[in-house]
């Protein structure tokens, strides 16, 4: 480079030390063409470097200020232009229209593998991170749980609902079934609900007109058709039922025991619940269903006939069963906790229950039983009450089965031990 920037002395040389110097800068072998006309050297050397695409502003000036604005027989010298050109000009990447596909080495292989690695690695400690906090939380949740049953007995839920823009705070404690009954009955759902004696059907649909703002009307098992539809006396005036005021003013109906109810009724009810219009006995004749006309049946079965537990039991239909949700309401520990108001004798009693179950004995211990016994511990023996409240006739050798089931070492099974050793 020193060599020829001592002895250029035209543009012809000047056109072939400027193109060397790019050359050296970018990696190009480009060589100056024309030596017969050297005035077009530097104006062809700029143009093959335009042509490929490259980021030659800077140097471009540089030359141009040598050649162009440099008094003829005056040229600044090379030397300085060079200077110059060193100190602006970076070496810049070609811009190419086509990348060439990447050469793979042993050394690039080798990082790529350990940016791999070092991302599973990080996806790996994650998971396990999550997981860990996942079983530490399940495990707190557990504890938390164990603790407030075993100091508590129970913490009561707080459910609010909103009817016609106004909250309705529930009180009390609610069954475990109570929010996906309430969410069928609000969409206009009919709901059957079907569970053993004394499991709170009849308190749980109280519990759902109350958060619906609606009027609860209530029915026992129909055995007769007047009972639902009502009927005409001696004066002509017609008599209405619960489910006369409830089709027509609006409000909750229950119809308990529904499996216990004659068949003839079941079809009126499923008639009114389809078609929402009724035709009552004159002089009412046709009515249609008011806007806030919803259905709740209950009752000990399924629909499937009588029962060991349940003898007078009748089989629904299939149109019946049909026209229902079934939700399935067995007995709620929370509400036995409260009932009991004594974590010992609430645990006691679903023990008992249990056995009574496995065993195959007819014994129901229901939130009545549990808030009787409760009740008359307080004035009786402890094994007067479990004898007049739980044991209610049991047989010495059905009893000693029962027994045979409980685990729990309490006052309460050391007194039915003794009511056993008494018989």
């Amino acid at each position: 480079m020193k060599l020829y920037a001592e002895y250029a002395e035209n543009e012809r040389d000047t056109a072939r030390m400027v193109l060397r110097f790019f050359n050296l800068q970018a990696g190009t072998a480009l060589r100056c063409g024309g030596e017969d006309n050297p005035d077009s050297n530097i104006n062809y050397t700029l143009n093959t470097l335009d042509r490929l695409e490259w980021d030659v502003s800077k140097l471009r000036n540089h030359i141009k200020k040598y050649v162009v604005e440099s008094p003829k027989g005056e040229a600044i010298s090379y030397r300085e232009c060079l200077m110059s050109i060193e100190q602006d000009v970076e070496p810049v990447k070609p811009v190419k229209k086509e990348e060439s596909a990447p050469q793979v080495t042993e050394q690039s292989v080798s990082t790529s593998l350990g940016i791999l690695e070092q991302a599973v690695a990080q996806i790996i400690a994650k998971t396990q991170a999550e997981k860990i906090e996942a079983e530490i939380m399940g495990q707190v949740e557990s504890k938390v749980q164990d603790f407030i049953k075993s100091e508590y007995g129970t913490i009561e839920r707080k459910i609010v609902t909103v009817v016609d823009g106004k909250k309705v705070p529930m009180q009390g404690i609610q069954h475990d079934k109570f929010e996906t009954v309430l969410k069928f009955v609000a969409n206009d759902e009919p709901v059957f609900l079907t569970g053993p004696a004394g499991s709170g059907k009849n308190v749980l649909c109280k519990q759902v007109a109350e958060a619906l703002g609606l009027k609860f009307y209530f029915t026992n098992a129909v055995t007769q058709e007047y009972k639902l539809t009502g009927f005409t006396d001696a004066m002509g005036n017609y008599q209405p039922t619960q489910f006369y005021k409830a089709f027509t003013e609006g409000g909750l109906f229950m119809l308990d025991e529904m499996d216990a109810s004659i068949p003839e009724v079941l079809v009126i009810l499923n008639a009114a619940i389809a078609n929402r219009y009724f035709d009552f006995p004159a002089p009412i004749g046709y009515v249609e269903a008011h806007p806030d006309f919803r259905v709740i049946a209950a009752g000990n079965t399924v629909g499937q006939g009588a029962s060991y537990e349940y003898v007078g039991r009748n089989q629904l239909d299939a149109a019946s069963l049909d026209r229902f949700a079934i939700v399935k309401v067995d007995y709620s520990e929370a509400i036995e906790n409260s009932v009991a108001g004594d974590k010992e004798l609430a645990s006691f009693c679903r023990e008992f229950r249990k056995a009574a179950q496995d065993a195959g004995q007819l014994v129901v211990v229901s939130y009545r039983a549990i808030g009787r016994l409760a009740k008359m511990k307080q004035i009786l023996s402890l094994e007067e009450a479990l004898e007049t409240c739980l044991v209610k006739g049991l047989e010495k050798d059905d009893l000693n089965i029962i027994f045979k089931g409980i685990h729990s070492k309490t006052d309460y099974t050391k007194a039915l031990q003794k009511i056993i050793d008494g018989m």
